[in-house]
């Protein structure tokens, strides 16, 4: 028994060792050759293309009746550096590109031709003199024709795949004998016009967030909000449809998904019926304002993971990745601060606040470092115990606490304000702060020297437990008493 099992270990291992020997060697016995053939190992190898790539200045692309050129060109790029104590430094760098008349090309696809014409080498001479080419598809090839700075040109013309699908025919533009070429290096060399436009979509590349400065977004044919920067980098205001600050985290998702907006693939262009697209009568539109450029970009349709889209200027649909949209339906609520008014306590020297039929005084000289000259005083009694100033700030932090949980842009608040709050800054500019009921009993209005915010607040939000004006108040008072 022992004896046999050492036989069927044996045969196990000799058949391993021939398929990986096939594997290797390209496939199953009497295979064509695999692409990995050279002259040197297969007889019918032939390298298509004798230059160089980087003798290589120009490609001429022939296919569907049409004629893209390719230009190698020298160009001036800025290259932007951030140094290690946080300066920004722009040089210009000399940079060959690929260039075309019709449209900016995508460069690794531009890159894809030239490997795929330099490392064209043959796997197999099929016929040496055919009397009918449309039988490989080379009655109507697509041409890829390489230049050199000289002049001198070769082509490669490349027709249909071979019935296994592994496989290319092609021929030389000058010869009449017809190959088969590996089906990657095929079809770098039959790049689709779609494949050749630029995924890049804006101006220049490496934009960023700090470089938007104004951006409108409208969905279902109605706005969502404006908003420009007020000051760099990140203090933006909404101006429409009311003015009030952004939650910036929220703001955030916006600006970083538009600023670094690249196409996924280009799938069409704008001739064709937009309607299939969902892109003429857009669902989404944004108008913004990147490095001092406008834009407008146009989402419509979305099929699996990717949404169909178009910007003003691009002729021709391209898609985005559903991942890279995900603020597409973030409501007005989330995008807005929901914080009434939130002043610093060391940018104020008084408040006063009106609530529940009594008026607290409270002033104030405070520096970042919290020192013991720094000035407290409540209702006209000046607070030393170190003790009782944390609780003087956690009352201040309650009333710059108060935020809405909603917003009502149609209300029309009318009647008397049952909380008043004045801020004054340290440089005498004063603030005031009221909340007016709500018809229905659930809250407040707020209002902001005489203006109606659009936020709604509920009357707990004066009663939480953690930062509730009223609990912070009530917690104050005690420590003054111990």
């Amino acid at each position: 028994m022992k004896r046999w099992r050492n036989v069927i270990i044996l045969g196990l291992v000799l058949a391993v060792l021939l398929a990986a020997y096939f594997l290797l060697k390209g496939g199953e016995p009497g295979a064509e050759p695999g692409p990995s053939s050279t002259p040197e190992d297969n007889p019918e190898a032939v390298r298509m293309l004798d230059l160089e790539r980087e003798d290589i200045v120009k490609i001429l692309l022939e296919y569907d009746g049409a004629e893209l050129v390719l230009n190698l060109k020298e160009e001036d790029v800025e290259v932007k550096t951030i140094e290690d104590d946080g300066t920004e430094t722009i040089t210009t760098n000399k940079v060959k590109v690929w260039v075309s008349d019709a449209f900016p090309l995508e460069q690794s696809v531009v890159s894809d031709i030239l490997y795929g014409g330099v490392n064209s080498t043959t796997n197999r001479l099929i016929e040496s003199d055919p009397e009918d080419l449309s039988i490989y598809g080379l009655d109507e090839p697509v041409s890829v024709t390489f230049f050199d700075a000289e002049g001198n040109s070769q082509t490669i013309e490349v027709g249909n795949s071979t019935p296994t699908g592994d496989y290319y025919y092609v021929k030389k533009g000058d010869g009449k004998e017809v190959f088969t070429l590996a089906r990657y290096l095929a079809e770098y060399l039959k790049p689709s016009r779609y494949d050749l436009i630029s995924k890049q979509l804006y101006h220049k590349d490496s934009l960023s967030v700090e470089d938007m400065t104004e951006l409108t977004y409208y969905r279902d044919d109605e706005l969502v909000f404006s908003a420009h920067l007020k000051e760099a980098p990140v203090d933006w205001l909404i101006t429409e449809p009311l003015e009030i600050g952004v939650n910036l985290q929220n703001m955030d998702s916006f600006l970083r998904g538009l600023s670094g907006l690249k196409a996924g693939k280009i799938v069409d262009d704008r001739s064709s019926n937009l309607k299939e697209y969902g892109l003429d009568a857009p669902r989404y539109v944004f108008r913004y304002t990147l490095d001092g450029q406008p834009y407008e970009l146009r989402i419509g349709n979305r099929e699996g993971s990717v949404f169909y889209a178009m910007l003003e200027g691009k002729d021709y649909v391209f898609t985005i990745s559903a991942d890279n949209l995900s603020y597409l339906d973030t409501p007005l609520k989330d995008v807005v601060q929901l914080m009434v008014h939130v002043p610093s306590i060391f940018d104020t020297s008084k408040l006063v606040i009106e609530i529940d039929g009594r008026t607290d005084v409270l002033e104030m000289d405070i520096s970042q470092e919290l020192a013991d000259d720094d000035v407290y005083i409540f209702n006209g009694q000046k607070i030393e115990d170190k003790d009782d100033r944390s609780l003087f700030r956690k009352y201040f932090q309650g009333a710059i606490a108060l935020s809405g949980d909603r917003l009502d842009l149609d209300a029309k608040p009318e009647g008397e304000p049952e909380v008043r709050l004045t801020y004054t800054s340290r440089t005498g500019e004063a603030t005031v702060v009221e909340l007016i009921p709500t018809p229905d009993g659930y809250g407040y209005h707020a209002m902001k020297n005489g203006d109606y915010t659009g936020l709604v607040l509920g009357k707990r939000e004066l009663d939480k437990a953690n930062m509730g004006i009223r609990k912070s108040y009530e917690n104050f008072i005690e420590g003054l008493k111990d």
